[in-house]
Formats: structure tokens, C-alpha cells, sequence
């Protein structure tokens, strides 16, 4: 719960950028959402810090702690074997916590 936590204030930044988009949202906007969501939950979860950094290198992220800067769309794209790890990572902390990637993304 504390890896939520502390990725709150980018969730918040995400959903109110896909709720203020002209026309609305795609399902693929969402997705992406929620991939830099998660990638920044699982910033905060020592035991990911291994798949945290591939994911960081496979997006060429430049800042770790700073995901949107530099974004590049193209290069986040689940289907990636690196993403895997990093997912499973997350959706195990959630389950740890007591909730689900889904239920924590909607709160």
C-alpha cells in the first residue's frame, strides 16, 4: 500500500489528463495510463528494483523517478517480454495489500 501511495500524485496527474482529453479517452489511452501508473508503483517496491531498471532502459527512460519526462508512447508496450516482470511485480504487492492493480487504479 505504501508503493500506491506513493505513486498517488502521478495517478492523479494521469486520470485528470485522460478525463480533460478533447473527445474523450481511448482504451489505449487508459492502458498507457495505467502502465506509467504501475511502472511508478513498482519505483517503490525494493524486491522490483531488477525489472524496474530493464523497463527504465527498454523506454529509455533518462529519469527513473520521472517517467513522463521524455515519454516516448511507442516504447511502452505491455506486449514487451521486460514489461512481464514488472506487472506480475505489481499485481503481487497489490494482492499482498489486500486489493488489485484494478481496485487500486480506480480508488
Amino acid at each position: 500500500l505504501a508503493a500506491v501511495s506513493a505513486a498517488h500524485g502521478l495517478k492523479t496527474l494521469l486520470k485528470n489528463a485522460l478525463n480533460n482529453q478533447c473527445g474523450g479517452s481511448t482504451e489505449g489511452d487508459v492502458s498507457d495510463a495505467k502502465m506509467v501508473w504501475m511502472y511508478s508503483v513498482a519505483v517503490s517496491i525494493p524486491s522490483l528494483k531488477s525489472e524496474v531498471e530493464v523497463w527504465r532502459r527498454v523506454v529509455e527512460m533518462k529519469d527513473g523517478a520521472r517517467p513522463l519526462v521524455g515519454y516516448k508512447p511507442e516504447l511502452w508496450d505491455c506486449r514487451k517480454e521486460e514489461w512481464a516482470g514488472l506487472d506480475l511485480g505489481v499485481q503481487a504487492a497489490a494482492e499482498r495489500g489486500g486489493t488489485s492493480v484494478e481496485e487500486a487504479w480506480n480508488v
